[in-house]
């Protein structure tokens, strides 16, 4: 009996988004309450849909302190730079003028550059992530963590950092063009050199953040759009119908002979762990899967009462960022 506690207790868990599963639900409950209601506008009624799986989309997205605090000092070192080419070209003189224009210079050539590594080795994250699932347990006096986080980049991200290189190429063109080139020999070569090596620095950054502009602005792939999102009213229960496979190592929807990607749950080996540890890990599998299916629900939702009404283009527009986040979900389940 003793050694049996003593197992027990070996296994402790921290429950994740308790909160945030307990609020979706409300949300959801009193949306349809409101679209099943007659009494209710249809405007109302959109204007509902909208707000609640916004709120709820907000709950599966969470700031990422360092990636936001980054964001602020792109924010804050454009200002920067903004102010001291107003001070260097229109307001200071002499002396002064090249002291702000030489300041005006290093921090351009190190937000550049700070740029170019970023879009070259896809570092440019945004400052949210999707997080599906966390946990924070102990196993066998181990520390153990089960978390699913998932990067999703608006757009508008990705041109910010399109428009922020644009604009200090500009301006250290600018100010070099103006302020230190000449006819002389020496510095022409010089400018042909720094010019060169700016073009070759920022070519491929700007590619990059352009292939990955288009790639967010290309419709869903297409197996994931043919089998599940356009199939959702047959596809309600989707999450009813499935089973994991040996071990806990992906799942099986036998009713579309869909399976998840490897890696998403923890993987049971009876060889390897004790059974009082077997069955915290499979309640943590469980608890995972009860994570997909109520997100699953809360898009089936959206998808069902987006088709009941019909909206402007600004509304269609929010429905699609709204829609692409739980598809981001999805797409990194399914194995398709």
């Amino acid at each position: 009996m003793a050694e049996k506690k003593q197992a027990k207790s070996k296994i402790k868990i921290v429950k994740p988004l308790k909160k945030e599963v307990k609020q979706t639900k409300e949300l959801l409950s009193d949306l349809n309450s409101k679209i099943n209601n007659s009494e209710v506008s249809e405007k109302d009624k959109r204007l509902t849909l909208i707000k609640t799986h916004k709120k709820i989309t907000n709950l599966l997205l969470k700031t990422i302190p360092y990636l936001l605090f980054l964001f602020i000092l792109d924010v804050v070192m454009l200002s920067v730079i903004t102010v001291l080419f107003i001070l260097s070209a229109f307001i200071l003189d002499g002396t002064a003028a090249d002291i702000v224009r030489y300041i005006l210079l290093g921090v351009s050539a190190f937000m550049l550059a700070k740029f170019t590594y970023m879009n070259w080795f896809s570092k440019n994250l945004y400052f949210k992530k999707i997080i599906v699932f966390k946990y924070k347990s102990k196993v066998d006096r181990k520390k153990f963590r089960a978390v699913r986080e998932i990067s999703f980049t608006p757009i508008w991200f990705l041109i910010f950092f399109v428009a922020s290189n644009f604009y200090i190429t500009i301006l250290v063109n600018f100010e070099i063009q103006q302020n230190f080139v000449s006819t002389g020999d020496n510095k022409v070569l010089i400018w042909a050199i720094l010019r060169t090596t700016i073009d070759m620095m920022l070519l491929p950054s700007f590619l990059n953040s352009f292939n990955k502009i288009a790639d967010k602005s290309k419709a869903i792939d297409a197996n994931y759009v043919k089998l599940i999102k356009d199939q959702y009213f047959s596809n309600k229960s989707l999450f009813e119908d499935v089973e994991f496979e040996d071990n806990y190592l992906n799942l099986k929807f036998s009713k579309n002979s869909l399976t998840s990607k490897n890696g998403l749950f923890i993987l049971v080996n009876k060889d390897d762990l004790t059974r009082p540890d077997q069955g915290r890990m499979i309640e943590i599998n469980n608890e995972i899967l009860d994570r997909y299916k109520e997100i699953w629900e809360s898009y089936v939702d959206l998808l069902e009462n987006r088709m009941k009404a019909k909206f402007n283009k600004a509304t269609v527009h929010k429905l699609f960022w709204l829609e692409r986040i739980y598809d981001t979900i999805f797409l990194d389940l399914f194995e398709i």
